[in-house]
């Protein structure tokens, strides 16, 4: 019995000095190596160093290119391409010539007047949608979408209205009605302008 107890003094005495000690690793400090890595701890680092990207020394120049998006050069295709007629001929004169830009401006101007002033419009109807002041209510046809009733409403300027913006602007002032798929008999509120 003696020679038993004095075996379980002595394996608990062996075994209390057998647990791994773990050392704290501070950054920035030196570490005595105790062993040497193995051939293929060394191997995988080899291999990670060599798919490092080599650094730029203080002799390589950098390049730096710019455009001005503004002026960028715009390429026109002949009609032979294009199979559209060349309808943008030079005017003889300079009389014509300034007859020729005051007609086309007008209808730009216009277009881009409409599309401000709705955005507008629905930009303040989206601050306060229970203002009946700020809109007006139309009733969809059958077979028509949101754009068609649009266009019945406002005329030919609104297909150049921006179609996401003004589907998800139109929508957060018309709950409960699906926009996107509108059915003959639906109300909707547009901007009044």
């Amino acid at each position: 019995m003696k020679f038993l107890l004095l075996l379980c003094t002595f394996l608990l005495l062996a075994c209390e000095n057998d647990h791994p000690t773990i050392k704290i690793i501070e950054v920035n400090k030196r570490m005595v190596l105790e062993e040497w890595p193995d051939s293929n701890y060394i191997a995988s680092l080899d291999s990670i160093l060599a798919l490092e990207p080599v650094k730029k020394g203080k002799d390589s120049v950098d390049v730096n290119l710019t455009m001005n998006a503004f002026k960028a050069p715009v390429f026109k295709l002949p009609p032979t391409v294009t199979g559209k007629k060349n309808v943008a001929q030079k005017p003889k004169n300079e009389k014509s010539a300034a007859k020729h830009t005051q007609d086309a401006s007008p209808a730009k101007h216009s277009n881009e007047n409409f599309i401000a002033k709705f955005t507008n419009a629905l930009s303040a109807l989206q601050s306060d949608p229970s203002n009946k002041s700020l809109y007006k209510t139309v009733t969809v046809n059958d077979g028509e979408d949101l754009f068609k009733l649009l266009r019945r409403t406002y005329g030919a300027g609104t297909q150049n209205l921006p179609r996401f913006y003004v589907l998800s602007a139109l929508q957060s002032v018309n709950p409960g009605v699906a926009l996107e798929h509108l059915n003959a008999g639906d109300k909707v509120r547009v901007p009044r302008m």
